[in-house]
């Protein structure tokens, strides 16, 4: 027992947070993705609501997202490709800051606390990488 609290007190090297982060990030993408694509009226209904702030061309701009977050969440469940996947995401989440959510300020109703949240999740990835449990790290193994 005080050796695993050692690890836990002294380690900064832990191996499972990267696939605690990938897994999480990439649940969360997949749903707001899916919906985008799939869900009542998309991505139709969420170009028609792109279009109604100006973003145009909206048809686009909502398979694109729709796209990205669920092809990129699904990228970081695997650990496949994850700097490009959170490069990606990174500028879905700087556009639905700057887009979207800014003028509603950071919290309440419609902040974007929880988009910097993924934004920060999506930047520790990118500058991390996918980790030691990855198909990044079997690929980097074989090559």
């Amino acid at each position: 027992m005080k050796n695993l609290l050692k690890k836990v007190v002294e380690s900064n090297n832990s191996q499972i947070a990267p696939v605690i982060l990938r897994l999480v990030l990439g649940v969360i993408f997949i749903g707001h993705g899916w919906g985008k694509l799939f869900g009542e009226g998309n991505p139709a209904g969420f170009a028609g609501w792109l279009g109604s702030m100006g973003i145009e061309p909206s048809y686009l701009f909502a398979v694109t997202a729709g796209l990205a977050e669920t092809l990129g969440g699904a990228l970081l469940i695997a650990g496949l490709f994850t700097r490009v996947a959170a490069s990606s995401l990174v500028v879905v989440m700087l556009v639905a800051i700057g887009f979207v959510h800014l003028d509603a300020g950071m919290f309440g109703k419609g902040g974007y606390e929880f988009q910097v949240l993924l934004l920060a999740g999506v930047v520790s990835l990118l500058i991390q990488g996918a980790g030691k449990y990855s198909v990044d790290e079997i690929i980097n193994k074989k090559l």
